[in-house]
C-alpha cells in the first residue's frame, strides 16, 4: 500500500504561533497558583528557608537550592516538587496540582519566569479609587455609531464598512488589490459561513451568475443552512472551554449530556439568536422569563460543563464576553487597568453562590423512578461496602494481635504455622525493605528487641487513633463537612506514632502494598470471610445485581447550574490566601461602569443582574468584542489583535471607528449574528484578492490596513470535514451524541466528535485546536514537520483517498478524464493540460497509482489553504 509522496508544497504554511504577553501570563496564570497553594507556607513562614512571592526569592530558593532555573522547567526543583517526581518533596501537602496547574507553571518558567510589578496587598478597608484617566479608556468609552467617511474613490464602495477601510489605505498612501476571482470568492465565503468547500456546480453557477445580487444570493442561501451553526456555534465552543468530558487526571469521566450543550449553541446561531439574549442564556437561562424554558436553561452548560473552577467562570466571562482581565486583580488591584481585587470577589461570589443542577427532558415520573432506582443501587453498593471495610477493620485487629508471631517468623525466615501468608510476606518486606519513616522498629532483628512488647505498642496505638477519632468528630458537630477542616481544632497522633499507625493499619497509604501491613483491603478480604459472614456477603450482592438489571435507562437532561438556597458574598483573599482574609465583597458589577460605588446585586446569587449589566446596550465592551471576534474569523485578524483583552496591555484597534460602526450595527439590527455576518462579507474589502503588491508589502507587511485578503490554512474542522467531503463520505446528519474521532467509522462532521480535557484528540492536537481547560481567544497557525507526516502516513486520509479513487475510477473509462473528475470533486476546477499530463505520467507506473495520486491531491495546498 501507497505510504510516501514523491512530492509535497508546504513552503506557504505561516507560522503564526501567538505568544500570550508573559506578564499577563504571570498574573492570570501563575501568580493565583502560587497564591492559593504556596504562599501559607512559603511567605511569612518561610518553610524550608524558601518564600515564592518574588522572582528573587525563587532564584534565591531554600535549603534545597535554587528553586527555579528561568528556561529550564525540567531543571526547576520547584517543577520536581509539583509534579511529585521526588517521594521526599511533594508539594503542597495538601496534594497534587491539576494538571493544567503544573503545565502552565512549565510554560511560565520555559519562557523565563516573569514576574509582575510588585504591588501593594489588598487590605480591608482600603478604598480603591478609579481615575477619571482610567475612565477615559478607549474600550470604556460608550458605543457610538460613527458618519462613515467620505473617500476618494466613491466606486469602491459597496457598504458603509468600505468607507471606514478605504479612509485608513488612503491615508497610508496604500491602494487596495483587486478584487478575488469568483472562485476564490466563493470559497472564500463558503468555508467562512458554513466551513465546507463548495461543489463545482456551485462555483460554476456562482461565476455564470453576472447580476449584483450574485454573491449576496451565495450569503443568503449559506446562513440558512444547518452548517452554518456547525461552524460558527464550534468558534464560540472555543470561548466556552467546551468539552465532553470532566477534567479528570486519573480516569476517564464523560459528561452524560454535554453534547446538548453544543447542539444548542449551534441552534442559536441557526435560528440567529439575539446575541444578548444568548448570552444572558448562558448566564442566567433559568432566571429570565421566557414561555419555552428549555430553549434558554440549556446555555447553562457554559458554565455547568466548565472545568469546576469558580475563578475560570470569572475569567471566562470577563475575558471570554468582555475583553477585559478581570482575573489578573485575582491577588491585588489590576495594575493596568481600572479594576480593584473587590470587582473580581465580588463577580466571584455570584459564582460561589450556584451550585451544578440539571434541567430533566423527561415526564416527573420517568425522572423519579430513575432516581429512586439509582438510589437503591447506590445504598446496596454502600452497605457492601461497609460491611467489607467492618471486617477489614477486624482483620487488621485480629492480625494486630499475632504482630509478636509475625515478626519472630520473620526473623527465623518462614512463616510459623496458622499464620496468614500474605500478610507474613508484607510483614517481611516492611520489615527488611526501605528505611521506615519512625523509629519503633529500627532494632527489630536485635535480641535486645521485644516482639511482645512491640505488638501491645501496636494494639495501644489502634485503641488511641480510635478514640482521636471520636474525639474529633464530636469537636466536628458530628459530621466532617459540617465545619472547615482547615480552621478546626482537631487531635491527632504525634508524629512518630501516626506513621507507624498509617503503615499497619491505613488503608491505601502505604505505597508498598496499596494498602497497611494490616488492613487487607476489602476487594481483597474474600478469602477470609466463611460461614454466615461470606453468605451474607454473597446476599448482598446478588441484591445489588438484581437492582442493577432492573435500573431504568437514564433520562436525557441539560447540564444547568442553580443558585445555592443561601447566597453569600466573599470576602477578599489577601494577596489571594485563603487563609488571609480582608474586606466582605458585595456580589455586584464592575466598578469602572458604575458612577459611584456599583449596585449590589439583590437577586439571588446575582446571575440575572449580571446578565443584564453585560447583555445592554450600555456596556461598551460586549458588543465591541463580539463584532470584533467575527471580523477577525472573516479577514483571518481582528481589528484588535488581542481579541480577549481590550485593556491597557491588549492591542488598540487598527480601526477604532470601524469597530465601533460594527458594534453599534449588531445592536442596532437587534443583534443579529446573521446581519452581522452578512454585513461584512458583502463589503468591497471583504472580496479583495490576496495577491502580494510589493509596494504594500513595504508600507503594510503585516496587512494591518486590509490592502489584501489575509491567506489562511484550514482549520482542523473544516480541513477534516473536507477530506471526508471531497472523497464523498461526509455524514451531514445534524446533532446528537458524540463519537471519537479516532473510530474509522466517524463520518460526521468534525464539530459532533469527541472532545477531551482529559486527553485530546491528537489530530485536534496537530493542528492547533485550543485546549478545551481554558477560554481560547482565537486560533493559531502553525507549521510542523509532523503535519506533513500526518498527510503521509495518516489512516484516516488514506482511507478518504482510497474512497476518492473508487469514484474517480468509476467516473470515466479513460486516464484523462479520471484526472479531469478528480480535479472537479477535490478542487471544483478543470485541470490544466500540464496538470493532465503529469497526472497522467504518475498514475501509469506504481502499485495503486490512483490511490496514491487521490492522496497527492487530497495532500495539496491548494485544498488546505483558502485564498
Amino acid at each position: 500500500m501507497y505510504r510516501c509522496l514523491p512530492f509535497l508544497s508546504y513552503a506557504l504554511f505561516p507560522a503564526l504561533a501567538a505568544a500570550a504577553d508573559p506578564v499577563e501570563f504571570f498574573e492570570m496564570k501563575v501568580r493565583p497558583v502560587l497564591a492559593k497553594h504556596c504562599y501559607s507556607c512559603h511567605t511569612a513562614t518561610h518553610m524550608g528557608g524558601l518564600t515564592v512571592d518574588s522572582r528573587e526569592a525563587l532564584l534565591k530558593g531554600g535549603g534545597r537550592g535554587p528553586a527555579i532555573a528561568p528556561g529550564k522547567s525540567a531543571e526547576s526543583l520547584l517543577m520536581t516538587a509539583v509534579r511529585h517526581a521526588d517521594p521526599k518533596l511533594k508539594m503542597p501537602p495538601s496534594g497534587k496540582l491539576s494538571e493544567s496547574e503544573i503545565a502552565d507553571l512549565a510554560s511560565w518558567i520555559d519562557g523565563g519566569a516573569a514576574w509582575g510589578k510588585a504591588a501593594p496587598a489588598a487590605k480591608a478597608g482600603s478604598k480603591y479609587t478609579i481615575t477619571e484617566e482610567q475612565r477615559h479608556w478607549w474600550a470604556f468609552q460608550p458605543v457610538r455609531k460613527p458618519e462613515p467617511p467620505r473617500v476618494k474613490n466613491e466606486r469602491w464602495i459597496s457598504t458603509p464598512i468600505d468607507r471606514f477601510v478605504l479612509a485608513a489605505l488612503e491615508r497610508e498612501r496604500l491602494k487596495p488589490n483587486a478584487a478575488a476571482s469568483k472562485r476564490d470568492l466563493i470559497r472564500r465565503v463558503y468555508y467562512d459561513l458554513i466551513g465546507l468547500p463548495p461543489a463545482a456546480a456551485d462555483i460554476e453557477k456562482f461565476e455564470a451568475d453576472k447580476s449584483s445580487e450574485a454573491l449576496a444570493k451565495v450569503v443568503d442561501e449559506l446562513l440558512a443552512s444547518p452548517a452554518y451553526g456547525e461552524r460558527w456555534g464550534r468558534y464560540w465552543l472555543d470561548v466556552a472551554r467546551y468539552s465532553d468530558d470532566k477534567l479528570n487526571s486519573t480516569q476517564d469521566e464523560p459528561y452524560a449530556n454535554a453534547w446538548r450543550y453544543r447542539d444548542w449553541v449551534i441552534g442559536a446561531f441557526n435560528d440567529d439568536m439575539p446575541y444578548d439574549l444568548f448570552l444572558k442564556a448562558q448566564i442566567a437561562g433559568d432566571q429570565i422569563e421566557h414561555p419555552d424554558k428549555a430553549k434558554l436553561v440549556a446555555g447553562l452548560g457554559f458554565y455547568a460543563l466548565s472545568p469546576q473552577f469558580q475563578d475560570d467562570r470569572v475569567d471566562a466571562t470577563t475575558r471570554g464576553v468582555m475583553g477585559i482581565t478581570v482575573a489578573c486583580a485575582q491577588c491585588h488591584d489590576h495594575k493596568f487597568d481600572p479594576i480593584p481585587t473587590k470587582d473580581y470577589y465580588a463577580l466571584l461570589g455570584v459564582f460561589t453562590s450556584t451550585e451544578l443542577g440539571e434541567f430533566p427532558l423527561a415526564p416527573a415520573d420517568v425522572v423519579e423512578r430513575y432516581k429512586q432506582s439509582k438510589k437503591g443501587i447506590e445504598d446496596q453498593r454502600k452497605e457492601i461496602d461497609e460491611f467489607l471495610d467492618r471486617q477489614a477493620n477486624d482483620l487488621a485487629e485480629i492480625l494486630a494481635a499475632q504482630t509478636a508471631r509475625f515478626i519472630e517468623s520473620v526473623r527465623k525466615g518462614e512463616a510459623a504455622p496458622g499464620l496468614d501468608g500474605e500478610t507474613y510476606e508484607r510483614w517481611k518486606k516492611y520489615l527488611t525493605g526501605a528505611k521506615r519513616e519512625h523509629p519503633f522498629l529500627d532494632d527489630w532483628d536485635k535480641d535486645s528487641f521485644s516482639p511482645a512488647q512491640f505488638q501491645e505498642t501496636v494494639i495501644a496505638l489502634n485503641r488511641e487513633k480510635k478514640e482521636i477519632d471520636k474525639q474529633n468528630m464530636i469537636r466536628l458537630g458530628g459530621s466532617e463537612v459540617r465545619r472547615d477542616l482547615a480552621n478546626a481544632d482537631l487531635l491527632s497522633l504525634a508524629r512518630d506514632r501516626y506513621f507507624l499507625w498509617r503503615d499497619l493499619f491505613g488503608a491505601g497509604r502505604f505505597e508498598k502494598f496499596d494498602s497497611g501491613v494490616l488492613y487487607h483491603k476489602p476487594e481483597r478480604l474474600e478469602r477470609f470471610l466463611s460461614g454466615a459472614w461470606k453468605q451474607h456477603l454473597i446476599e448482598l450482592r446478588a441484591e445489588l445485581d438484581r437492582r442493577t438489571k432492573a435500573m431504568p435507562d437514564p433520562y436525557p437532561y441539560y447540564h444547568t447550574i442553580q443558585d445555592v438556597k443561601d447566597p453569600k458574598n466573599t470576602r477578599i483573599q489577601i494577596r489571594g490566601s485563603r487563609d488571609n482574609l480582608g474586606d466582605e465583597a458585595p456580589r455586584a458589577f464592575l466598578s469602572v461602569f458604575a458612577k459611584g460605588d456599583p449596585e449590589p446585586f439583590r437577586k439571588g446569587s446575582g446571575r440575572l443582574e449580571l446578565a443584564e449589566a453585560i447583555g445592554n446596550r450600555e456596556n461598551p465592551l460586549t458588543a465591541r468584542v463580539w463584532a470584533n471576534r467575527v471580523w477577525g474569523y472573516h479577514f483571518g485578524k481582528p481589528l484588535v489583535a488581542t481579541p480577549s483583552n481590550f485593556g491597557q496591555l491588549g492591542e488598540r484597534p487598527t480601526h477604532p471607528e470601524l469597530l465601533d460602526y460594527l458594534a453599534a450595527r449588531l445592536m442596532e439590527q437587534n443583534w443579529s449574528m446573521k446581519a452581522l455576518h452578512r454585513e461584512i462579507v458583502l463589503s468591497t474589502a471583504y472580496r479583495l484578492s490576496a495577491a502580494t503588491d510589493e509596494s504594500n508589502f513595504a508600507r503594510d507587511p503585516d496587512n494591518r490596513y486590509l490592502w489584501r485578503a489575509n491567506r489562511r490554512r484550514l482549520d482542523i474542522e473544516p480541513l477534516r470535514d473536507t477530506l471526508l467531503q471531497v472523497s464523498g463520505q461526509l455524514d451531514r446528519t445534524v446533532g446528537g451524541a458524540p463519537v471519537k474521532l479516532t473510530n474509522s467509522s466517524n463520518r460526521r462532521r468534525s464539530v459532533y466528535g469527541f472532545v477531551s480535557r482529559r486527553k485530546l484528540d491528537g489530530t485536534l492536537s496537530l493542528f492547533d485546536f485550543p485546549n478545551p481547560n481554558s477560554m481560547s481567544e482565537q486560533r493559531i497557525e502553525t507549521a510542523t514537520p509532523l503535519q506533513q507526516l500526518y498527510f503521509l502516513n495518516s489512516g484516516f486520509v488514506e482511507d478518504r483517498a482510497i474512497a476518492l479513487a473508487c469514484r474517480v475510477e468509476g467516473s470515466a473509462f479513460d486516464t484523462a478524464g479520471r484526472i479531469r473528475a478528480a480535479y472537479r470533486m477535490v478542487y471544483g476546477r478543470a485541470p490544466s493540460k500540464e496538470e493532465i499530463a503529469l497526472g497522467e505520467e504518475y498514475v501509469s507506473r506504481g502499485d495503486d497509482p490512483w490511490v496514491r495520486y487521490a492522496q497527492v491531491l487530497l495532500s495539496s495546498n491548494e485544498l488546505l489553504f483558502v485564498d
